[in-house]
């Protein structure tokens, strides 16, 4: 009778444990603590030191969950970790440039001046809250695609015996569930900037990034789980989990330098980084032929026969020396958002037309930055030589820097084959 009553008891512990905790979850569940423990791991000896085990191991079990037991309010004793002062944001999500990049100097902030007290339980809570931001937009899930259930359900519908199952969702979903482990790889974290603003303008575009790679495995994930054994899904399961683990790493190896201003001799200074490695604000359009579905291409180029060339300008030394860029038609406009804005100071590339391009191509090249038309080329014909371009850029809170091809008006859209080569930004 003891027995059964104890029983008893412990399932309607379990039960009520169950409905309290963030169980309700749209993204990672167990992965969070997977993601974590993966990350504290592989921190340089220096920094495992002086954090000290105790408040790793709090990092990853005890504060992996914290807005999500906020859940909006819920738990108020959590505002100082879950609410910014004056910035409106989803800790889940990504966010606009702007108040991301706010949010994260804000967390930097934080933990930093925890550190420098000696209070590190209190530095901990809030760089758990930031590694969950981190992590959320990483789980192939509702965090990491704009599409809906209703509209992916549409697409794949899921056979009568698994109708009760969500696609993007944690709870009923078959997102974060499954026998999966993150691979035990060695992994030396990397310097996200060796300023505030430098990490966090690179902390947004990696989360971003991290979305993006995330959503590629939704589609093959739900296939196997409602065609499959679920097999294959666990294997993209363990390979987003160990790109998010990787960022997370990062994450917390710039954020423990730069509150001790103490860099490894080795990490890069970041002086300048190639804008093909950004993520563009792109989001879909139509231009004329031959680059009417996808207007641009990363480091590749293509002809009026939609056939594939490495990025060239005319005569073969110049071929060589394209190393990476943008091959796009005309007329196009190629936007970028980068806060915080006073990160990076010019902007340097070169522009042309490529080998393939017809003989009726005619294109101008432009820069703005905020409405701002920075440069702007004279007609480049076909067989020109490339043209060096370098801009200073605005010093604003948010860079919003675009890119356009205007087409000359007697050009030929398919001869408008142009080239970006080298796109870069440079530090201030």
């Amino acid at each position: 009778m003891m027995h059964r009553r104890l029983n008893t008891l412990v399932l309607v512990i379990w039960l009520v444990t169950d409905l309290l905790m963030p169980s309700v979850t749209l993204a990672w569940s167990h992965g969070h603590e997977l993601i974590r423990l993966w990350a504290v791991e592989r921190l340089p000896a220096w920094q495992r030191k002086l954090i000290g085990e105790e408040h790793l191991q709090r990092l990853y079990q005890d504060y992996t969950h914290l807005q999500d037991t906020y859940a909006g309010g819920n738990a108020p004793q959590l505002d100082p970790y879950c609410l910014v002062p004056g910035i409106q944001l989803s800790l889940h999500d990504v966010n606009p440039p702007e108040s991301s990049a706010k949010a994260a100097l804000w967390y930097v902030d934080q933990i930093s001046q925890r550190l420098a007290d000696g209070e590190l339980d209190e530095a901990m809570k809030y760089l758990g809250v930031l590694c969950h931001w981190h992590e959320d937009p990483g789980c192939p899930g509702a965090h990491s695609t704009s599409i809906s259930e209703t509209q992916l359900k549409s697409l794949l519908p899921p056979p009568k015996d698994k109708e009760k199952f969500n696609y993007l969702y944690g709870a009923g979903g078959i997102m974060d569930v499954g026998d999966y482990s993150i691979p035990s790889i060695e992994y030396r974290p990397q310097l996200l900037g060796r300023t505030p603003e430098a990490a966090a303008l690179r902390m947004y575009q990696r989360q971003r990034l991290l979305q993006r790679r995330a959503e590629s495995h939704i589609i093959p994930i739900v296939q196997d789980m409602i065609s499959g054994d679920g097999k294959l899904a666990d294997q993209h399961r363990a390979t987003a989990a160990l790109d998010n683990a990787k960022h997370i790493a990062d994450v917390i190896y710039t954020v423990i330098c730069l509150s001790t201003d103490r860099f490894d001799a080795d990490q890069p200074e970041w002086s300048q980084q190639r804008l093909s490695e950004w993520l563009p604000e792109f989001q879909g359009t139509m231009i004329p032929h031959p680059y009417y579905v996808t207007p641009f291409l990363v480091n590749q180029a293509m002809d009026a026969s939609r056939e594939l060339h490495p990025l060239a300008f005319a005569g073969e030394a110049a071929r060589s020396r394209v190393k990476f860029g943008y091959g796009m038609g005309a007329p196009f406009s190629l936007d970028f958002g980068l806060a915080p804005g006073p990160v990076f100071q010019r902007f340097t590339c070169r522009v042309g037309l490529h080998p393939t391009a017809g003989p009726k191509g005619g294109v101008e090249f432009v820069v703005v930055a905020n409405g701002e038309q920075l440069a702007r080329t004279a007609p480049v014909k076909t067989g020109d030589p490339p043209l060096q371009l370098d801009v200073r850029l605005p010093d604003v809170d948010v860079l919003n820097l675009t890119l356009q091809t205007i087409p000359s008006a007697e050009s030929n859209s398919e001869h408008n084959l142009t080239v970006w080569a080298e796109p870069t930004l440079h530090r201030r």
